[in-house]
């Protein structure tokens, strides 16, 4: 689920706000104003073709380099990067007139972005990869018409640990306050996440929006920062240099500590008996792209099998195409616990959706009291 990549979920890095500046991007570094949005003329489809250089907009290292390298060395175009630390960020800055070619938000913000009329339209079909996908992403919710989305990766939350420093881990999410990790525990800087890991503790439906309930689940979130270094989405950092002995992360955060560590089989991570959030991270072009033909040449790219073996085995997080499929199994076999089938997905599946704008807004208030306090 974010090198060695430092994390699916990371802060801007040095940098990006240089590549920012040369799209014009710069001001919205800081304080971001939302204002109207110009958008084209025309509605059609967009065609895979090489229309200019690209700038992606994604979570920080969750894509091998090289991919990107060898896209700009065949078709003689640049391939930029700038990275979000949450997704409400990234629909700031999108709402704002943010030009970037590629995103990469989960089903939800997908869908959210589509209703908005923020996303560009395409043929899905007529990409060369686009038989490798798995059929569970044909019509799905967010995209019935398979019209604005590519899925890019699927994922676990649950923790990581240092099963040479901590002992007593219990498979349960009341181990972010096993006593091992005390001022060495952090929980993800996401509001869903972390509410939702609450959620589940109290026994709560994962996404509830009774206030009683969620006033309940604040407390425990209180509870858990007694406990905290820090709130954070840079899971493998933490991990790996040391600051984090228990951190709540996604699946493929531990295949990337591992590759970075002398000590590999120090590392851990487990599914929580209370409940595993899982959800998908998909590709999409943003209506404000520059290069929209570029743009859906790369996410072809980025499915080829191939690449997407290459990309699975570099950030640890499976693809549902072919060539990831493949690779993915392969990591689970020496790796159990960062299984994830795509059975767990959608209808019946712990996925995070508040369709109704007061829900999030209720969420949003409790994750700022939390923070706040």
């Amino acid at each position: 689920m974010s090198g060695s990549r430092l994390s699916r979920r990371q802060l801007l890095q040095a940098g990006g706000a240089g590549a920012l500046g040369l799209y014009g991007l710069g001001a919205l570094g800081g304080c971001t104003v939302e204002r109207p949005i110009d958008k084209p003329e025309s509605t059609a489809a967009i065609k895979p073709e090489i229309d200019g250089d690209i700038l992606i907009y994604n979570w920080a290292q969750y894509m091998d380099p090289d991919i990107k390298k060898r896209f700009s060395e065949k078709y003689g175009v640049e391939v930029n990067e700038v990275n979000f630390d949450n997704l409400e960020a990234m629909v700031t800055k999108l709402r704002a007139g943010g030009r970037y070619d590629v995103i990469w938000p989960s089903t939800e913000y997908a869908y959210r972005l589509q209703q908005e009329g923020l996303l560009h339209r395409f043929d899905r079909d007529k990409l060369k990869n686009a038989d490798g996908i798995s059929a569970f992403y044909d019509g799905g919710w967010w995209d019935p018409d398979n019209e604005y989305t590519v899925p890019y990766a699927y994922y676990t939350t649950g923790i990581a640990w240092r099963n040479d420093l901590v002992s007593g881990m219990t498979g349960s999410w009341n181990d972010l306050t096993n006593p091992d990790g005390a001022g060495k525990m952090f929980i993800l800087d996401d509001f869903q996440e972390a509410i939702g890991e609450a959620n589940l503790i109290n026994g709560w439906d994962l996404n509830t929006a009774d206030p009683n309930q969620l006033d309940v689940s604040k407390d425990t979130l209180l509870h858990q920062k007694e406990f905290a270094r820090g709130i954070s989405t840079n899971s493998t950092q933490n991990l790996v240099n040391g600051t984090a002995v228990i951190h709540q992360a996604w699946n493929g955060d531990i295949v990337n500590v591992r590759n970075q560590v002398d000590n590999p089989e120090d590392f851990s991570y487990e599914t929580c008996k209370e409940g595993v959030p899982v959800g998908s991270d998909l590709m999409c072009i943003p209506i404000t792209a520059r290069s929209p033909g570029t743009a859906l040449m790369f996410m072809d790219w980025i499915i080829q099998p191939d690449n997407a073996a290459q990309n699975v085995m570099w950030n640890g997080y499976p693809q549902p195409v072919d060539g990831g499929k493949e690779a993915f199994a392969s990591l689970v076999k020496d790796e159990p616990s960062i299984d994830v089938k795509l059975e767990a997905l959608g209808d019946g599946g712990m996925e995070y959706r508040l369709d109704n704008p007061d829900d999030r807004a209720l969420w949003n208030q409790v994750w700022t009291e939390v923070k706040a306090t």
